[in-house]
């Protein structure tokens, strides 16, 4: 039998989560009670500075951890994963102009501002209970995808400088009990299947978040991007995706572009294309019982609607109790 993917106990059913970056604007105890609201009791808290639901100069404070506890316990919520995907980015960069927003200044300064963002997310994850901390820790060179005549670089050089870079985050997070998860991303070292595998292998203490979305994005299949995993895969994101096909360029809100490829923009689901029925089915076959997290990234929907609309099309996948089975 297959091993059980990473998260709760194997008997469980999968949990339904909501990661709190689109509900910043509410801080923290608004968005704590928007959870609850929408009957949400775990979520993924983001310690960037630019969302502002936790104060990211005091990752460390032992009095700041107390406050977030206290608003959490009164809330009745759970975080099931403290995550920072900007602030930790500069890790590894890039250090141009790309990430002056976040910091200027020389790559080193840049560098050392991502480490220490991504130390504090670790502590402020074991402070809170939080049994995993997501961190996205940049790509030194996102042109290593390609390959030129005659050389030798390769994307495993930046799988290397990942492993070298994270070697003190993950001597922290084994002290402190938290699990290290990356999420692929064309913005991340792991961006598609094989870099994460690559990854996983060079730094085994790993574990992977996959967003069938963002791999959809940028061609991959999305009911195969959560298979196969086995213990590897410790979270889950959900939210849908629409794919512009059309020789002109897409009017409306939220199109973006993932590379050289057409236009994509993310929905609620149930408002794009991707086939969330057999991807919940793929994870429930492979024996995963994480948590599986709404992401609302919806630019034509109110935030309260498009995690509703989320959340109501999961809840009729997600099994509420052990199923029976076949009864013929």
């Amino acid at each position: 039998m297959a091993e059980p993917m990473a998260g709760t106990a194997a008997q469980g059913p999968i949990r339904l989560g909501l990661c709190l970056a689109a509900l910043a604007p509410l801080g923290l105890g608004g968005a704590l009670r928007a959870a609850g609201q929408a009957g949400v009791t775990v979520v993924d808290l983001p310690a960037d500075r630019a969302f502002g639901l936790v104060d990211a100069d005091r990752l460390d404070d032992p009095e700041h951890h107390r406050e977030l506890r206290s608003l959490l316990a009164a809330a009745g919520v759970e975080v099931g994963c403290v995550s920072n995907s900007r602030d930790t980015q500069l890790l590894l960069g890039p250090h141009g102009p790309h990430t002056d927003p976040v910091l200027a200044g020389p790559a080193a300064a840049k560098s050392a501002y991502g480490l220490r963002a991504a130390l504090g997310t670790l502590r402020l994850a074991a402070a809170v209970g939080a049994p995993q901390a997501r961190l996205m820790l940049g790509v030194p060179d996102v042109g290593r995808w390609l390959s030129w005549w005659g050389s030798a670089v390769s994307w495993q050089d930046n799988i290397d400088a990942w492993a070298r870079a994270a070697a003190p985050l993950l001597e922290l997070a084994a002290r402190l009990g938290v699990r290290i998860v990356v999420e692929p991303h064309p913005k991340q070292v792991v961006y598609d299947p094989a870099s994460a595998r690559a990854l996983l292998a060079a730094a085994p203490g790993v574990r992977l978040c996959v967003d069938p979305a963002n791999l959809a994005a940028v061609g991959h299949d999305p009911v195969a991007a959560v298979r196969g995993w086995g213990s590897g895969l410790a979270a889950v994101h959900a939210k849908d995706l629409e794919r512009w096909r059309e020789p002109r360029d897409p009017r409306g809100d939220g199109w973006t572009r993932y590379g050289p490829g057409p236009a994509i923009r993310f929905r609620a689901l149930g408002s794009g294309e991707l086939p969330w029925p057999a991807v919940v089915a793929a994870l429930l076959d492979e024996g995963y019982r994480g948590v599986v997290y709404v992401e609302h990234e919806d630019a034509l929907l109110p935030t309260g609607q498009g995690v509703a609309n989320s959340l109501t099309v999961l809840r009729g996948l997600v099994p509420a109790t052990a199923a029976q089975g076949r009864t013929w």
